[in-house]
């Protein structure tokens, strides 16, 4: 072959190769990806959020009743046991008959000298009586008067003041300087007695004594000193005696007047249409008690068992057989009818938020598919501390169930807030700076103006669970936010990508729930 056409050839197949290479590097070029977006547009609808606190414990029974003897007894025999189930009416202990016919026989003899007694008193009992005074002294202050009724005029204050040891006083504050036992001049009205500086007070003033001859309770006195006035005030008994009294009835009379001396067991008022004296009426008070002891004691007699009164069980037995009791001595302890609670330890991140009143459910491990209402009875203010963690107590009510017994466990889940018909913006579209929290509200002007994705909307938020939470302004009902897709969870970005499920979110959106609880 001719060495020209040999070259060509040589060309030829060099070229084919080249291109058949282009080609294929052409063909396995890598294509571009589509970029995926930075946010998930969420548009706001309104929902409800109910907040929760749960929290597990334990029933109790909420307190026992003690079950007291109603009088002087010895018990022969106890028919109950601590934690025994009793019914109302049954026996819970007998008691000694020979030991109760002892006490009727007691009772009957003390009945019969107090009825004696009274009759004594009886035959002392006068409408018209005195008050008298206990004291020697001087009369100084009446406050009854002829026509009144004692009691009702006196309300409390004394019927009469007398001074015991001859002097009065008064308080001044000295215009000159005093020295005790220094002599001065006391003026009651016209007359003028002698006085004494008795007392020196570190406030100043002087307490100075002079006769009770004549100066009256609360009269007005002046003090001099070589002829000139040092000071006044109201005079008083320096040695007083009040009479009060019990009796009660209209005075007749006034018996003493005004400084006259009188002397002890003198009568004061004579009253008339008098009640009967108070020793009396307390006698015939101690004759109805023990009239009452020995019906007591006949009817024990009649039936000399202890018969419960409710349905409950036996917390703890207090007395003993065979042993001398007195009226009141605790038989047992009793936890009556449905008396159980559930107490329940809440997180001290939760406590501030339950308060007595607030409603729930309980369901207890014991008792399957069942949820019993509960409602917050009482709040302990103090916190178990167990490995760093703090806890309190909270006591519930719990629906009474034939079923409970203390001691069953439980989990109560208690309503503590609730929103209704509220907007609600995903927790994942919240963030905050130093101004506080906002959202990245859509604005086509300003993704068109600025290039930025969102304006950025301060937001104030409410009540909130796990996924949502309650604008409480600063959004409305139809607002598109920005979620970042990194704030969603991987499973929702990817479903982002497809198309018709931008409203992923919508707490109202079939499958989603529109409210949620605190873990």
């Amino acid at each position: 072959m001719d060495r020209k056409i040999r070259r060509w050839m040589v060309l030829w197949l060099i070229t084919v190769l080249a291109m058949a290479a282009v080609a294929t590097a052409e063909t396995t070029k890598p294509v571009p990806a589509t970029t995926a977006p930075l946010f998930t547009e969420v548009t706001l609808k309104k929902g409800s959020i109910t907040q929760n606190v749960i929290a597990t414990g334990s029933l109790r029974f909420d307190a026992a009743e003690s079950l007291r003897l109603p009088e002087k007894v010895t018990l022969q025999t106890i028919e109950v046991k601590e934690g025994e189930s009793v019914s109302k009416g049954q026996v819970l202990a007998r008691y000694d008959e020979d030991a109760l016919k002892v006490s009727l026989r007691e009772a009957r003899d003390a009945l019969a000298a107090q009825e004696k007694g009274a009759a004594q008193l009886l035959a002392q009992q006068s409408s018209d009586q005195s008050i008298q005074t206990a004291v020697t002294g001087v009369v100084k202050q009446l406050n009854l008067e002829a026509g009144q009724m004692v009691q009702q005029t006196l309300e409390g204050r004394a019927a009469a003041v007398l001074s015991c040891n001859g002097l009065m006083q008064v308080s001044i504050e000295p215009s000159e300087p005093l020295i005790l036992d220094q002599a001065v001049r006391v003026a009651v009205g016209t007359v003028t007695y002698t006085g004494s500086v008795a007392r020196l007070k570190n406030d100043g003033s002087a307490l100075i004594t002079f006769s009770d001859a004549r100066a009256l309770i609360d009269e007005t006195v002046q003090v001099t000193l070589n002829g000139n006035l040092i000071g006044e005030g109201k005079a008083q008994a320096n040695l007083p005696y009040l009479l009060y009294t019990q009796s009660d009835g209209v005075v007749s009379s006034v018996s003493v007047s005004l400084n006259n001396k009188v002397n002890r067991n003198a009568t004061i008022y004579r009253v008339s249409n008098a009640e009967p004296s108070r020793e009396y009426l307390e006698t015939l008070n101690d004759c109805e008690d023990l009239r009452q002891l020995v019906i007591s004691y006949e009817e024990m007699l009649e039936s000399p068992v202890f018969i419960c009164e409710v349905d409950g069980i036996v917390a703890q037995v207090s007395a003993k057989e065979g042993a001398a009791l007195q009226k009141g001595t605790e038989l047992l302890k009793l936890y009556a009818g449905s008396a159980l609670v559930l107490d329940v330890a809440v997180d001290e991140l939760d406590i501030l938020s339950v308060q007595p009143g607030h409603k729930g459910t309980a369901s207890l491990d014991a008792i399957k598919n069942v949820q019993l209402p509960v409602s917050v009875e009482e709040i302990s203010l103090l916190g178990n501390n167990n490995s760093g963690i703090t806890t309190y107590t909270v006591t519930l009510s719990i629906q009474n169930d034939e079923r409970l017994r203390s001691g069953m466990n439980g989990t109560a889940t208690l309503k503590v807030g609730e929103a209704l018909d509220s907007v609600l913006v995903p927790l994942a579209a919240l963030m905050s700076d130093r101004s506080g929290s906002y959202v990245l509200l859509k604005n086509e002007r300003e993704v068109s103006e600025t290039g930025a994705p969102g304006a950025k909307t301060y937001v104030k938020v409410g009540l909130s669970d796990a996924s949502y939470a309650v604008v409480a302004e600063g959004l409305e009902e139809g607002d598109v936010v920005l979620v970042r897709n990194t704030a969603l969870p991987s499973t929702q970005i990817t479903q982002q990508m497809q198309p018709g499920l931008n409203n992923m979110m919508n707490p109202n959106r079939q499958g989603i729930p529109g409210g949620g609880r605190n873990p």
